[in-house]
């Protein structure tokens, strides 16, 4: 993968960008369009912002119209804040499927983890069976999302 710090962005490239995540869903015809290419380098364009990691193909799912009607932040604080401890809690809640994101963090609590889950049961079940087999957590804090008003997956800083 290219290192995306020393990436050249044009006006093309931004403008591409832009549309994509304003509309994930627009097609090569469409977008090309919009920027005032033909299909040919428009795909150039895609395949150089892909290889170098710029833009990534991920499936986004409306959760609660999947059945997952209970989305919260769980702030988590480790009794210790070794490399090794970090790594096993991160090994751990990485393969759990209601865990839809993971942040290290610096401040009052060490991790802070995005969660989504059928409802209050389930997010019980969660906790209780899942994170308690971890020694190392010291403190769980959770927050539950009542509504997402904005949810933006990027924009590219001028």
């Amino acid at each position: 993968m290219s290192d995306v710090s020393s990436f050249n962005f044009d006006r093309i490239d931004r403008r591409i960008i832009t549309l994509l995540v304003q509309d994930a869903d627009l097609s090569n015809a469409e977008l090309a369009d919009r920027v005032g290419l033909t299909a040919a380098p428009l795909s150039r364009r895609l395949a150089r912002l892909y290889a170098a990691g710029v833009i990534c193909r991920k499936v986004v799912i409306e959760a609660a119209r999947v059945g997952l009607g209970l989305q919260a932040f769980v702030e988590i604080t480790l009794d210790r804040t070794t490399p090794q401890v970090g790594e096993r809690f991160i090994e751990h809640v990485g393969k759990l499927a209601e865990v839809i994101e993971i942040h290290a963090v610096a401040g009052d609590f060490d991790f802070l983890l995005k969660i989504s889950v059928r409802d209050m049961a389930d997010f019980k079940r969660l906790i209780w069976q899942e994170f308690d087999r971890l020694a190392e957590i010291k403190t769980i804090r959770s927050t539950m999302v009542f509504d997402s008003p904005k949810i933006s997956y990027g924009y590219l800083p001028e």
